[in-house]
């Protein structure tokens, strides 16, 4: 046997002994261990009960879904219950949403979520809700919440009833009773207090919609409207804008005179500055309505319109810029100083400054104008209007009118081309033409004039014409009896009848409604049928009839006067002086300086000469001329200091020192009174009676 084979024998035996120790080593009698007591579940009916866990998995969204607990029961149904539960998706780009509450149950598909038990729903961009049940369903993505609710996000707040929350579109939607707060920013502005039936937090699209009727508090205004929708900055911290619709209504505290009061409108569209709280414009349509403040102890100012746009100063209060659509109404109440105005029109557009507010407005389209008191009543229609305010949208300073203007004051009535109403004097001034209007017209129930130019001082009225002046005097209303000198109402001169019209013309013309006197300047004149009065200057009284007429006088008078067969017939008579005057009370008219007349009773040339009319004022009673009276008649000439002649028996009364008659022939008589009786034919000179035998032609002359 070899070394080898010695050597491997030995190493089996030591082996087969070790084995044989390890058998009986297995089967030596062991001492009993110990069994734990079995545990009773805490729910019978649950078939696995676990401690904390959770459970991880990816959704339809492709979101990781993570739910941690801290215990866990399942149920044969394949329900689980579980406490302390952490329900955590998260996106890509790591958008996280986690829902919170101390108890849940998980849907047999485990695409449903009831919890229980101071709930908190979290987004990653800070949004916050909490209430004390709320489900959320993985179908929809949406946390549904059927009780009281509060939620935050930022400088938002608030609370409601009833909540839903879409996680895919980030949208919260409170169902009832919602209350939001907004709170101040960092400088202290921009805080709100919001009331709604209803509202929606949309964080993608940075709105709030505001459902079921709302009420906001913010910077000293109350806005109200059945819906709404506010609009915030892209991190939502500042409010851009407003949208109220149905009923929008909004009342503030004006910062002064002219600062806006209030709004009114279907819809209103609000747009803040820079800070979120300083309003800039405010847009507003269907049957809209602004006020602003009229001061201490004044009412508002109120625009009325389909839609206004108005542009406010940095003190979020004063309108800068107004622009309002048919159909606009202005009102401006009465004050103490002011009467009530009123201004409509198809649009408006104001503007004006900061410090001073609306200043101007333009009133485009149909404009009619009204101001009115217990004792006035004025109205004016245009197809544009300017006017000039009062600092803060004040009292009217000025009102300019053009196209087809038609202003009207108690019984006047004023037409042009355009028209510029000085509130504050009550004065008018009419210029200009068009097709519908050649020249101003202005008219009452007594005078009509036209003119290049006219200015009218209202209260009188005075009316102040320049240019081509035309116009009309009208007889009264109530005609007076013509031959009743001292009727009552205006009148004209009894040479002119009362119940037509009287013409004149002229370069200028002064009336004066109160003094019943118009004054008809450069080239006047005067005429009625074949009666006319031409002077520089022409003066008329219509209270009492009287008229003078200055400077190179020219009249042309119609009178009846009876033949010898007893027929009337209007006979003209011409008169020419430097002064002319007519007294109503006397029917006298008066030729001064150079006073010449020709017409029935001869041509008459004297310093002054009368005319004596009778009461019918159509006939003449007698005529006197005084002083270097020269009439020339039947081819005689007759020279004396005074004259009369007597109308009802056509007889001349001279006298003088002496008298002289020089016939065709150049034969003079002289005496100290002479009387001609033209119907008689006679001639009494001094008491000696004269037959005139009639010749014709100088040829018939004796022989000198």
């Amino acid at each position: 046997m070899s070394v080898w084979q010695r050597r491997t024998r030995l190493v089996l035996l030591v082996a087969a002994v070790a084995l044989a120790i390890a058998v009986v080593a297995a089967f030596k009698r062991r001492p009993p261990s110990s069994v734990p007591a079995l545990v009773a579940p805490a729910d019978p009916k649950a078939v696995v009960e676990s401690a904390s866990g959770f459970r991880g998995r990816h959704n339809r969204e492709q979101e990781e879904v993570r739910i941690a607990y801290d215990t866990l029961t399942s149920y044969p149904d394949g329900s689980t219950r579980m406490r302390g539960v952490k329900v955590t998706t998260v996106r890509a780009g790591g958008r996280t949403f986690v829902i919170t509450g101390q108890d849940a149950d998980l849907g047999k598909d485990e695409g449903s979520l009831a919890i229980s038990g101071d709930v908190r729903v979290t987004a990653s961009d800070g949004m916050e809700i909490r209430t004390d049940r709320a489900t959320y369903s993985e179908a929809d993505a949406l946390v549904r919440a059927p009780g009281p609710v509060a939620f935050s996000r930022g400088r938002l707040t608030g609370s409601g009833l009833g909540a839903t929350y879409d996680k895919n579109l980030d949208v919260l939607t409170i169902s009832e009773r919602a209350v939001v707060h907004l709170a101040a920013d960092q400088a202290g502005s921009g805080a709100a207090e919001i009331a709604s039936g209803a509202v929606a937090f949309d964080h993608r699209s940075h709105l709030i919609e505001f459902t079921g009727g709302m009420t906001v508090s913010r910077g000293g205004r109350i806005l109200q409207a059945d819906a709404g929708t506010a609009h915030l900055t892209v991190d939502e911290q500042q409010l851009q804008g407003m949208d109220l619709r149905g009923n929008g209504r909004i009342a503030a505290d004006p910062t002064g005179v002219g600062g806006v009061s209030a709004m009114e409108a279907r819809e209103i569209e609000l747009t803040y500055g820079p800070d979120g709280q300083t309003l800039e414009r405010a847009t507003l349509t269907g049957d809209a309505a602004i006020r602003m403040s009229g001061g201490r102890g004044q009412a508002d100012r109120e625009i009325t319109a389909s839609t206004i746009d108005i542009a406010l100063a940095p003190d979020g209060s004063t309108p800068t810029s107004l622009i309002a659509r048919e159909p606009v109404q202005l009102t401006m109440p009465a004050d103490p100083e002011t009467p009530a105005r009123t201004i409509r029109a198809r649009a408006l557009d104001g503007s004006g400054d900061a410090p001073n507010g609306l200043t101007n407005a333009r009133f485009t389209g149909a404009v009619q104008f009204r101001e009115y008191g217990p004792s006035l009543e004025r109205t004016a229609r245009s197809a544009v209007l300017d006017v000039t305010l009062e600092r803060g949208f004040g009292a009217i300073e000025d009102a300019r009118f053009a196209q087809q203007v038609r202003f009207e004051d108690r019984g006047l009535v004023a037409t042009a081309a355009r028209a510029r109403y000085l509130v504050g004097k009550g004065a008018l001034e009419l210029s200009g033409s068009e097709p519908a209007a050649s020249a101003p017209h202005v008219e009452n129930d007594r005078i009509a004039v036209g003119a290049s130019r006219i200015d009218v001082t209202l209260v009188g009225p005075v009316v102040k014409a320049e240019g081509a002046v035309k116009s009309e005097l009208k007889p009264p209303r109530t005609p007076t009896r013509s031959n009743d000198a001292t009727g009552g109402g205006a009148r004209v001169p009894s040479m002119f009848k009362q119940d037509q019209l009287v013409a004149a013309a002229a370069g200028s013309l002064v009336y004066d409604g109160e003094r019943s006197t118009a004054t008809y300047s450069g080239g006047a004149q005067l005429w009625q049928g074949e009666t006319s009065i031409k002077a520089p200057t022409i003066v008329l009284n219509e209270a009492s009839g009287d008229l003078t007429a200055t400077g190179s006088v020219v009249t042309s008078i119609a009178l009846e006067q009876e033949g010898k067969d007893g027929k009337r017939d209007r006979i003209r008579s011409t008169g020419s002086s430097k002064t002319f005057a007519y007294e109503e009370s006397s029917r006298r008219a008066t030729y001064l300086a150079d006073a010449h007349m020709n017409g029935p009773q001869g041509d008459m040339a004297a310093a002054r000469i009368e005319l004596y009319l009778k009461p019918s004022g159509d006939q003449l009673d007698r005529a006197e001329a005084y002083d270097a009276v020269t009439l020339r008649d039947q081819n005689r000439e007759t020279r004396g200091a005074r004259m009369t002649y007597f109308s009802a028996d056509e007889r001349y009364v001279v006298t003088g020192a002496p008298v002289t008659i020089t016939d065709e022939c150049g034969r003079v008589t002289t005496g100290q009174t002479v009387t001609f009786n033209k119907t008689a034919d006679t001639i009494v000179v001094d008491g000696n009676e004269q037959t005139r035998t009639r010749s014709s032609g100088v040829a018939n002359c004796p022989p000198q």
